[in-house]
């Protein structure tokens, strides 16, 4: 691990000395505007974490919030079609994402459906209706290595399981008896053994080689079931009434290597991790607003080394520990700077499409990962960021 520390190489006490004291993850000296979007050409001026004079290794490299950000090819295509300029399709409030063939899949809980980011082909587009089942809100989704795709939807209150064709292959929970956008309490009966007390309100999904795991946020646990049958095993914590293992909120999960299951429960004001069966292991963070505390907890991601990075939607950073819940650094600009982060909700991080974003990082600055963060507010509302060193 101290290997892995020194590569890292992130400048913990210069991070400490800017957060939360009214800076808040300053910028570097030689911070300009980034580049607006996909596709602009102009010379750019890059944005590094952590500031200088430590060694950079998170790098801004580009955002995302509409059609308009990959040229105007579709608009002019289209205006050559009906006479007109059509109005540019936009994301409107995204929160889970996830990366498949070239492609970034977000959630856009307002507008009831999951927006295309296509890097690949460099276009953007809406699915809306995927086969006969319209998406209503969904909250989080996540991509199996075959392709299946599990998308956590509150209007529903179910997980819906789709194929790589988009047909839906199967639900997890109850058909709600009236189907309502943007529901404030879940609409359907419980089912199923466990014993819970409340409905079901799935908000994510992690899936491993052999088992599902579902965050219940009305029930405060998360529910376990066989990847196969999609049948009902158990839950997580195994004893609700375990102060050190008892969650208060749960609302993202991530998975590390070795099978643990990590936990952002935002009504504990911290990440809990469990062993595959449920047992507990750790807890990062607590309330307050130093850094490695927590407001708001959403969305987490694991890269391959064990650091865990947690995005802090009140404090709007995206905090970074290590595998023993040291903190390591943070990022995230203020509202009104080039790169702000603007209420953040998820953040992945993605090894397979590096090259599709080499091109926006700067000289001799090789990417080895991709951190993608979603922003609720703003208009940068998919913001990429790049880790790698400089050669």
């Amino acid at each position: 691990m101290t290997t892995n520390l020194s590569r890292f190489a992130w400048s913990v006490g210069m991070g400490i000395a800017l957060a939360w004291a009214g800076i808040k993850a300053a910028l570097p000296a030689d911070a300009a505007s980034p580049k607006p979007s996909a596709t602009d050409t102009s010379k750019p001026k890059y944005i590094f974490y952590p500031p200088a004079p430590a060694p950079p290794r998170l790098q801004f490299l580009v955002s995302v919030s509409g059609e308009a950000d990959f040229g105007p090819t579709q608009s002019k295509f289209a205006k050559f079609l009906v006479g007109k300029e059509p109005a540019q399709r936009r994301i409107i409030k995204p929160y889970g994402m996830a990366f498949w063939d070239g492609k970034l899949l977000v959630c856009d809980t307002q507008r009831h459906g999951l927006d295309v980011l296509d890097f690949g082909k460099n276009r953007f587009s809406y699915y809306g209706d995927m086969d006969d089942k319209p998406l209503l809100t969904p909250i989080n989704i996540t991509i199996d290595r075959d392709g299946t795709r599990y998308i956590a939807d509150r209007g529903y209150n179910q997980v819906l399981v789709y194929g790589t064709n988009d047909r839906l292959q199967a639900t997890i929970g109850d058909p709600p008896s009236t189907v309502q956008p943007d529901l404030e309490r879940p609409a359907f009966a419980e089912s199923g053994p466990g014993g819970f007390t409340n409905k079901f309100w799935p908000t994510d999904v992690a899936v491993s080689s052999n088992r599902l795991y579902v965050a219940d946020l009305n029930n405060n646990c998360v529910r376990v079931f066989d990847k196969a049958s999609r049948e009902y095993r158990f839950k997580v914590p195994r004893d609700p009434q375990d102060e050190a293992s008892r969650l208060f909120g749960p609302v993202n999960l991530a998975l590390d290597k070795a099978g643990n299951l990590y936990v952002s429960d935002l009504g504990g004001f911290c990440v809990k991790k469990y062993d595959a069966d449920g047992a507990y292991l750790q807890t990062f963070g607590r309330l307050g607003d130093r850094p490695g505390q927590f407001a708001r907890p959403k969305g987490m991601a694991l890269d391959r080394e064990g650091r865990l990075y947690v995005v802090d939607a009140v404090h709007e950073v995206v905090v970074v520990f290590d595998a023993q819940g040291r903190v390591l650094t943070f990022f995230g600009e203020p509202r009104g700077s080039p790169a702000p982060l603007s209420l953040p909700a998820k953040v992945i991080i993605d090894y397979d499409h590096v090259g599709l974003f080499q091109k926006y990082a700067a000289p001799g600055f090789k990417l080895e990962y991709l951190v993608i963060v979603s922003n609720q507010l703003g208009n940068r509302k998919v913001s990429v960021y790049g880790y790698g060193q400089k050669l």
